[in-house]
């Protein structure tokens, strides 16, 4: 496939690995319906996810989520999102981006990309703050 296609909507979790940085928590399918699954995770919290290679309840699934589709200002997120609290661990400036590690439902290595803007909040460690994403940004792949 295409690169993009392989880094956009990768097909099992091998590629999503393989591919750029990728976010995974694990979890198990509760429902789905209308083209998306819910998702509880081991930590206990619930997710919206398309699924990819899941096809009923109870089966194990690892969720993939870039690094630059997580969103954490409020003002860009969908209503009815499911959202998860999350701890800054680093902040760390790279010229044209900021590359924030978090610890996100049980995961210290939970990245977010964000763009080096005027208006962009540099997150501080130590500072809780809610995420979330569009569930069709999150993929439910095989355990």
């Amino acid at each position: 496939a295409p690169p993009d296609e392989l880094y956009e909507s990768p097909e099992n979790s091998f590629v999503a690995q393989f591919i750029g940085e990728n976010n995974t928590l694990e979890g198990v399918v509760k429902e789905i319906k209308n083209g998306v699954a819910l998702v509880e995770l081991d930590s206990g919290d619930l997710i919206d996810c398309k699924p990819v290679n899941v096809t009923k309840p109870g089966e194990r699934t690892r969720v993939s989520i870039r690094p630059e589709r997580v969103e954490y200002n409020k003002d860009r997120l969908q209503k009815g999102v499911h959202t998860l609290q999350a701890e800054v661990l680093e902040f760390i400036y790279m010229g044209d981006i900021f590359r924030t590690r978090l610890r996100v439902a049980g995961n210290d290595e939970f990245i977010i990309k964000t763009r080096n803007a005027p208006d962009q909040v540099r997150l501080t460690p130590g500072t809780q703050i809610e995420i979330g994403w569009m569930p069709e940004d999150c993929r439910a792949l095989e355990a």
